[in-house]
């Protein structure tokens, strides 16, 4: 499916003008289809900026709109919003750059992979997986499923699930939607700095235990594990349990490894433990999350006492999410004990699923001295504060087993750093435990690990858990207490009679004596007293002491972790104990209001967010009213709501925001439609609307955006703004973004124009201008025909809902109709799909808004003739955006550009046979992603394109292709680089022109060299003739590129493919050759049906001190040939070719050639001459040169330039250009 809406153009080639002004572009692009049945394409386009184009399924209702959260982008349907800020749908669905980082663009995966959730008292009998879905794997830990929704049918599934629009829960009894994310391996003389090795003296090396490893598989042969491992299963499809990553034998090496293959000398922790091994990461290191909670569910039932996952989310989590459910479920009732990674995002709160679980033993790292290590992850939990990580262990420079199924592995033992390293530390001394205590539960191990660990006095609990590790201490101790205890968590207001918080810490004394215990907080704060100084606790019993936590004795806006510590007679250190006191920062009153263009309440959604603040809250507002308890601070409050337009028959959306609201005590925040502004547009030459976007950011001083932009459905023909007071803080922008387009149905009737609307699959296959008698049809039945002679006229009917469009066509085209027009019967415009996608009718069918309408029925009863003149594409287009910064002003908002303001556009499309393609002109504003629909256009074609300026480091950029013969998808892509146009000034731009070639340009990366000597690449060989474009195929067994990569005449690197990657450059300068072979099917494509090109140039080692990689300057060879729109000159003619060389025009210090030389060729290259080129000031060549008069289709051409430093490029075009 390729995302085209709406209509392109036609019309004959205006005069030559300048070429459109450039600058720069960037480069990949992704496909994502959302669970909605959305289709998204997401291209990192220009200047670090990206461009996103939706295509809406069949059956779709609302718009779309973009969200701008810090450097993360959503697309969120309309049919989403309700249910997200319900907590029934997963927001991550949305998230297209998380998608697109997870692999789960349409080129990663072809289902959107899903976990349901359904209410506990489903869980035994859970439902058969929705219609357009099927159940991947049962999670009975959390009364789930996984889900996989084939995108082909994503709609189906949707649909399936919700069965009742704007209800704010799901249907097939499920409870919530989630995102199946994935999870990553999180990787960064440690067995003796535990002291394992003092255990094993003692006895203890884990035997009779199993401990199970859930992550990238493990090399079975590896003789440190091979004796050890007694069970193992791949939940990863097309995986076996090989490690071809190396992090699981690593990982299960540092738990059970032997040591063999060094004599010994790098034992795990536990090395006689049994290892049960679950792949649940892929090769490439990561995994679904419900592949995860499927080898949990299993390394339990297969006996597992201890389950080891150094693997996480990046995301920071409360523990809510459903691999954490799964940990706390797995884990009650004698369960095995989870040890999982804290993660290493270096900051505190930054600690993800699964280490978020309340019952996970959750693992931060330290170095070989104790020091924290500056990559691990630390605490609190987001949200709920909650007290974590629970331990630390070694996780710097550990060496462990290296997997030999790993391409290019040398050596038995490998050194990697994570707190993946030191997770597997403390499995292994779980298993030691275990082994030493075959009764105790997972839950009295982990506090025993956690109370006999030494205590980092540098460190809180919240950077480091209680402490680091000590198997020695925990096997020996005969006292545990309880490892931490519940945060006590106090929101706003506070008072002076804030409950105290008491905690219980048990300690158990399993020796034969009595223990008497002096126990104190590791802080002098008087909010933190003990029940008691010293306990005593009888053999082989408990006793408990309360800890008490005084929120009145700390300030608000405290976060504190610290320790009760236990010690003997001696002073020597028994147990230590966790705990923490949050007491929430001042909160206010917000009050939100929503009120509608009549100044009446009325339902909506709110987005509110704080300045800077990256995440994006959705507010449920009821009744015209909610009120919300805030820390004070600078907020940020808007919504679209559907309101009442200014005439009976208008449907409306306005855009209501309060950009700025200091926060300091109880306010109310009123959002109100009676207050907003029409935003319309007029422009020069008559036109309809094609797009219409609005589009609101919101900008920290620190540059974080908040942004809201909205795709408007067309069946909205009004747009309305309230006015804002200009923001003191930050920058906030608000534009209206128009597509108008000639008018591609122009009806009359009575001598009155008709607005009409071209409804879904409707076909002008022609341009003409015909009278049609008109006839009335009711509302379009089949009944409404009898005795109604409709026969080659045209057909009003009354739009109805008991009459499907389907219906209404067939009605229709069965009584002889010529067009059809449908007046709509409520507010707005409709537009409807008249056909399955991908269909057309065989008539023109339109609607007509329910007032306009009324002329037209009127005309039609009394049998009148009606004139109605339709294009295939429109002539002409304007592209406008009206913007407003630090305010949306409370005056009129109708803009009207004189033709004056604006720039005029020649757009010449070439094309050697009548077909279809695809583009859009994209404004890219300053704060983040361009957005729009991209249209059909028709190859070949010129049209008059009217542009005005955008201000600031806004710009325009385009991008054009040319549709497979199924319109399946693009055949030929080519994209713009900046485009920044001037008001007055008037622009050529040429797309698909000869001579088509391998060239670099701004729109893809490279090539560049880094300081580690490696050296990227990335050739685009399919780039027209017009400035600064860039141009890709698809790579197929017909359309296929090559290359090669020559230091000296020494070859280094060859493959398939335009990119290429080559390491262990010498650092000396030297000479290289890239050399690029492309060629496509030359039934297809009539010109440049084979290329070969080759750069030579010097390089040598960066300077380590400069930037990271450096651009690699080529020569690039752009030819200038004058043919017609087929790309055909006329044979036995006088031909005239313009030659430019010089190096990337973006890059700094460019330089052009100083030699070059040319030869054509009229039989595919079989045979050359050189022709003379004649070199202007300019520094362009030209040749001329006569063709032959019969005998030849088409004109290769071969040209040669050299310049200074070494740059030379030959290049080979075979049938450059055509002639006729």
């Amino acid at each position: 499916m390729v995302p085209f809406a709406g209509a392109g153009t036609a019309g004959a080639a205006p005069a030559p003008r300048p070429e459109a002004p450039s600058s720069d572009v960037t480069a990949e692009s992704h496909t994502i289809t959302l669970v909605t049945g959305d289709v998204v394409r997401y291209v990192d386009g220009p200047g670090d900026r990206d461009t996103v184009t939706v295509d809406r399924p069949d059956g779709a209702s609302g718009g779309v709109r973009i969200q701008q959260a810090g450097e993360d982008v959503y697309v969120l349907p309309d049919e989403a919003t309700t249910l997200i800020a319900a907590g029934s749908l997963d927001r991550r669905l949305f998230n297209v750059s998380a998608l697109v980082r997870m692999g789960y663009d349409d080129e990663g995966t072809g289902a959107v992979p899903v976990i349901a959730t359904y209410p506990p008292a489903r869980a035994k009998t859970l439902p058969a997986a929705p219609r357009g879905a099927k159940k991947v794997r049962t999670l009975a830990s959390i009364h789930g499923a996984a889900l996989s929704a084939d995108k082909d049918g994503a709609r189906t599934f949707w649909d399936a699930i919700t069965r009742t629009p704007g209800a704010r829960s799901l249907d097939g009894g499920i409870a919530k939607l989630w995102l199946d994310g994935r999870s990553e391996a999180l990787l960064a003389e440690s067995v003796p700095q535990v002291k394992a090795p003092e255990a094993w003296a003692a006895g203890f090396d884990g035997k009779g235990t199993k401990v199970a490893v859930l992550d990238t598989g493990i090399d079975a042969d590896h003789p440190d594990v091979k004796d050890r491992l007694v069970g193992s299963r791949s939940f990863i499809p097309g995986e076996e349990v090989d490690d071809k990553n190396g992090h699981g034998t690593h990982v299960a090496s540092t738990i059970a490894g032997s040591g063999a293959a060094s004599d010994g000398a790098n034992k795990g922790v536990a090395p006689a433990a049994d290892l049960l091994v679950g792949k649940v990461l892929g090769d490439e290191g990561s995994g679904a999350d419900s592949g995860i909670i499927e080898a949990m569910e299993w390394a339990k039932a297969e006996g597992a006492d201890i389950v080891s996952m150094s693997l996480g989310s990046p995301v920071p989590d409360d523990g809510t999410d459903p691999m954490s459910q799964a940990v706390n479920s797995l884990s009650a009732d004698g369960g095995p004990l989870f040890v999982i990674a804290a993660g290493n995002a270096y900051g505190a709160g930054t600690i993800g699923s699964p280490g978020s679980a309340e019952q996970a033993l959750t693992i931060a790292a330290v170095d070989k001295r104790d020091g924290r290590a500056d990559f691990s992850s630390m605490g609190p939990l987001v949200r709920s504060h909650g007290l974590k990580p629970d331990l630390s262990a070694p996780g710097v420079d550990i060496n462990a087993a290296a997997s030999q199924s790993v391409p290019g592995t040398e050596g038995m033992y490998r050194s990697m750093s994570g707190t993946s390293m030191a997770t597997p530390h403390v499995a292994g001394a779980a298993a030691i435990l275990q082994q030493r205590h075959p009764d105790w539960s997972g839950q009295r191990i982990k506090d025993a690990l956690m109370t006999s660990s030494r205590k980092l006095d540098a460190y809180t609990p919240y950077q480091q858990g209680t402490g680091r590790l000590d198997v020695k201490a925990a096997i020996d101790t005969t006292v545990e207490a309880t490892g931490s205890v519940e945060v006590a968590s106090y929101a706003w207001p506070h008072s002076p009679s804030d409950e105290v918080a008491e905690r219980t810490i048990t300690y158990r004394n399993s020796g034969d004596t009595d223990v008497t215990l002096n126990l104190a907080t590791d802080t002098d704060e008087a909010a933190y007293a003990l029940s008691t100084d010293t306990l005593t606790v009888p053999a082989g019993s408990t006793a408990e002491a309360v800890l008490s936590l005084d929120p009145a004795k700390v300030a608000d806006d405290t976060t504190f972790s610290g320790q009760v510590v236990a010690t003997d007679a001696a002073g020597t250190t028994v147990a230590h104990t966790g705990f923490a006191l949050t007491k929430e920062k001042e909160l206010h009153d917000l009050t939100l209001k929503l009120r509608d263009r009549s100044g009446k309440p009325m339902d909506g959604l709110v987005v509110l967010a704080e300045l800077g603040d990256p995440q994006l809250g959705l507010v449920q507002v009821s009744g015209g009213e909610t009120t919300l308890r805030l820390p004070p601070g600078n907020y940020t409050a808007w919504a679209s709501v559907d309101v009442d337009g200014d005439r009976p028959d208008a449907k409306a959306v306005a855009f209501l925001a309060a950009p700025e609201t200091i926060l300091t005590g109880s306010t109310t925040v009123t959002l109100d439609a009676s207050k907003a502004r029409k935003v319309s547009v007029r422009t020069p030459k008559e036109t309809e609307t094609r797009q219409l976007r609005y589009d609101m950011a919101r900008i920290a001083p620190d540059g974080t955006v908040q942004r809201d932009a909205y795709q408007i459905p067309l069946t909205y023909d009004q747009l309305w703004a309230s006015p804002t007071k200009k923001v003191k803080e930050g920058d906030f922008s608000f534009l209206t973004r128009w597509r108008q387009g000639e008018e591609l149905i122009d009806v009359e009737a009575d001598g009155r124009d008709v607005p009409v609307h071209v409804q879904g699959g409707a076909a002008i296959a022609e341009d003409s201008e015909q009278k049609l008698t008109a006839v009335y049809a009711g509302k379009g039945a089949p009944a409404e025909y009898q005795g109604l002679n409709a026969r080659g006229k045209a057909v009003v009917i009354t739009r109805g809902a008991d009459v499907t469009p389907a219906e209404r066509l067939a009605a229709a085209l069965a009584a002889g109709a010529k067009a059809l027009f449908v007046v709509n019967d409520e507010r707005g415009v409709a537009m409807e799909s008249y056909t399955p996608y991908g269909e057309q009718t065989t008539i023109p069918v339109a609607s007509v808004q329910r007032s306009a309408g009324q002329d037209l029925i009127r005309a039609a009863q009394r049998g009148k003739r009606i004139e109605i003149d339709q294009k295939r594409f429109a002539d002409y287009l304007y592209d406008l955006v009206d913007r407003h910064d630090g305010t949306i002003p409370d005056r009129s908002l109708a803009f009207a550009p004189a033709t004056r303001r604006l720039a005029e556009v020649e757009n010449t499309f070439y094309g050697h046979k009548r077909t279809l393609g695809g583009g859009y002109r994209y404004d890219i504003p300053d704060y983040g992603p361009g957005l729009g629909f991209e249209e059909y256009e028709q190859f070949p074609d010129v049209r008059t394109e009217w542009v005005n300026p955008l201000p600031g480091d806004s710009f325009w950029y385009e991008n054009h292709s040319v549709l497979n013969a199924d319109e399946s998808d693009r055949a030929h892509e080519m994209r713009s680089a900046e485009l920044d146009y001037r008001a007055g000034k008037d622009y050529r731009a040429e797309w698909f022109a000869p001579v088509t070639r391998p060239r670099l340009g701004t729109g893809y990366w490279g090539p560049f060299r880094t300081v580690n000597d490696d050296l990227q690449f990335n050739i685009t060989p399919w780039t027209d003739a017009g400035a600064g474009h860039s141009g890709s195929m698809p790579e197929n067994e017909y359309d296929t590129t090559s290359y090669a990569f020559y230091q000296g005449d020494t070859e280094l690197k060859k493959g398939a493919g335009r990119a290429g990657y080559i390491g262990d450059l010498s650092a000396e300068k030297r000479p290289y050759r890239l050399v690029i072979d492309a060629e496509r099917d030359a039934k297809t494509w009539k010109t440049s049906t084979r290329t070969h090109s080759e750069w030579g140039f010097v390089s040598g080692a960066l300077d380590e001190a400069g930037p990271y990689q450096a651009d690699i300057p080529l020569l690039q060879l752009d030819y200038a040939v004058d043919t017609d729109l087929a790309g055909d000159v006329r044979s036995g003619r006088t031909t005239e070719i313009g030659l430019t060389s010089g190096t990337q025009e973006w890059l700094p210090g460019a330089v052009k050639a100083n030699k070059a030389s040319l030869s054509v060729s009229y039989d595919d290259g079989k045979h050359w001459t050189k022709v003379d080129l004649r070199k202007k000031k300019t520094g362009e060549w030209t040749a001329k040169f006569r063709t032959p008069s019969k005998g030849a289709t088409s004109v290769s051409l071969k040209a040669h330039a050299e310049g200074p430093g070494g740059l030379v490029v030959d290049q080979e075009i075979i049938r450059a250009f055509g002639l006729k």
